[in-house]
């Protein structure tokens, strides 16, 4: 049995950090992704601390989700979370996680604890995990504009294949590279008008190749 320590600083106070928690829009462009692979919807109160659900899909395309409660919130403070998960590689045990927001350094040091893991490789994965989340949140904080995919996916009607993957990687470095708003408008009419049109052995094909050629450049 083992814990899960991670810490990241954030340039904001603790209480502006606290509304990336609370505010379901930019909770979802943080939380919940795992390294590669993107969040396609949520369901439940997650502030009434009702169970709730995350809906993912891995960096192979393979749908898993992550169910889970929150158990406490003290605003701008912390909360912790009871998270179990269906697929993925993360393990099958439902873990106890806490998130505490502390002033450090005129911003704020946001800690993870999290266990108790059953295995050194779950532990590992959720390091990882969590390592991505934080990294995204840490943005967030900053004031990035850039949407997530489950943006895309609603945007999209649904797209989720490994071309629409691609697509928006393509929409998303647009974006991050501040393309002129008239012109992603023209590349997002294009895409989302065409993309649904392809059969689906076409799209598979154009996917694959897509994911290879963004893969090799990130390389």
């Amino acid at each position: 049995m083992s814990e899960l320590s991670v810490d990241v600083w954030l340039a904001r106070s603790p209480d502006e950090v606290f509304t990336a928690f609370g505010d379901p829009f930019r909770l979802r462009r943080w939380y919940g992704a795992p390294p590669g692979g993107h969040r396609t919807g949520a369901t439940g109160d997650v502030a009434s601390g009702q169970p709730f659900q995350v809906d993912l899909i891995d960096a192979g395309g393979v749908p898993f989700v992550q169910r889970g409660q929150i158990l406490s919130v003290t605003p701008g403070e912390g909360l912790e979370l009871e998270m179990v998960w269906e697929g993925g590689n993360l393990g099958a045990t439902a873990t106890r996680a806490s998130i505490a927001l502390r002033p450090a350094d005129g911003g704020t040091r946001l800690e993870v604890r999290q266990g108790p893991f059953s295995n050194p490789e779950s532990l590992e994965a959720h390091r990882a995990w969590w390592g991505a989340c934080l990294g995204r949140l840490v943005r967030v904080v900053a004031g990035d504009a850039v949407p997530c995919f489950e943006e895309f996916w609603e945007e999209s009607r649904g797209f989720v294949g490994p071309l629409g993957m691609a697509a928006y990687s393509v929409l998303a470095g647009l974006r991050e590279a501040g393309t002129a708003p008239e012109v992603l408008a023209q590349v997002e009419e294009t895409l989302y008008t065409h993309l649904a049109r392809l059969p689906p052995e076409t799209a598979e094909v154009l996917g694959a190749v897509l994911r290879s050629r963004l893969t090799d450049t990130a390389s």
